[in-house]
């Protein structure tokens, strides 16, 4: 069974991402960030690793993209991906009785930001915390540290004062399994929009072909008008659909951009060469991060 990284404590939609695909019997590797994940893959501890990329509701995940900057010349490859459904819970402990007496609400900035409607709507007047991860929110709520001073009063004693909210005061927002043998409970919070996380799967070597395949590129343009739009040329001269584009600025040079296009096809098909080797005239860099099957939802 292979070897799998991935980003996240046990129980963060990338860990049930990555057991949706590889199973309960692999083998799993915790990473505390998506540069561990693609060092681990590129040293070859791990047979696999899985990175979230996309969210239906709030775009791409820039650390990924980045991270394909930063290892533009790293044999690592992307080798397919996961498409899962994602349902939020809030998580509070047992004493919390009413959500009126909530102070803080902890969770990864990406799930604050797919739920602040919801928050906004029900819990506006709670301060919202980000956290390295959702599993790291809920043990926010048990962490039994607390302020405490003391000061004096006015018949000379000492007075005990304790700041910060105390445990049933907070609350996280995470998946319903980190509820497990905790004194914890879980609350749906609903969203009538579809909301999904696109994962991907890193890899060495060439990743086997699929019946529906998707190739995914990088590339840098050259500094002249009209660059993107000739870029973009050969692919509306094949008929080939760009699935998504997405850019990032470079950190070497102000206004300097990357660009990551996702597009139907494999990268031996004739159409989709003739098309890259049309994009490969116009830019100064090119990379195809890999070819690969499209995720079943």
């Amino acid at each position: 069974m292979p070897t799998v990284a991935y980003l996240g404590p046990e129980h963060t939609n990338t860990h049930v991402a990555a057991q949706k695909k590889f199973g309960r019997r692999a083998k799993y590797v915790h990473a505390p960030t998506v540069d561990d994940v693609f060092h681990m893959v590129e040293r070859q501890e791990v047979d696999r690793g899985v990175v979230p990329v996309e969210n239906s509701l709030e775009g791409a995940v820039t650390h990924t993209l980045d991270r394909f900057i930063d290892f533009q010349h790293s044999p690592v490859q992307i080798q397919g991906e996961i498409e899962q459904q994602i349902r939020h819970y809030l998580i509070v402990h047992l004493r919390a009785k009413t959500l009126t007496r909530l102070k803080e609400v902890y969770s990864h900035p990406q799930a604050l930001a797919q739920c602040r409607y919801w928050l906004d709507r029900h819990l506006a007047y709670v301060q919202r915390r980000e956290t390295n991860s959702t599993a790291e929110a809920v043990n926010a709520i048990l962490d039994p540290q607390v302020i405490t001073t003391y000061s004096g009063n006015i018949y000379g004693g000492p007075t005990k004062v304790t700041t910060g909210p105390q445990p049933f005061e907070r609350a996280a927002i995470a998946r319903i399994e980190l509820v497990k043998k905790r004194k914890l409970r879980a609350i749906p919070i609903p969203d009538d929009r579809e909301n999904k996380t696109r994962f991907l799967i890193l890899g060495l070597g060439e990743p086997k072909r699929g019946g529906r395949n998707k190739t995914s590129i990088l590339f840098a343009l050259k500094d002249r008008p009209g660059a993107l739009y000739d870029s973009l040329t050969p692919f509306k001269r094949a008929r080939i659909n760009l699935t998504k584009i997405e850019s990032r600025p470079s950190k070497r040079k102000a206004w300097e951009y990357y660009f990551f296009i996702d597009l139907e096809g494999h990268d031996t098909e004739p159409r989709v060469k003739r098309a890259l080797n049309g994009l490969a005239r116009q830019v100064v860099f090119l990379k195809v991060l890999g070819s690969y099957p499209v995720g079943k939802s």
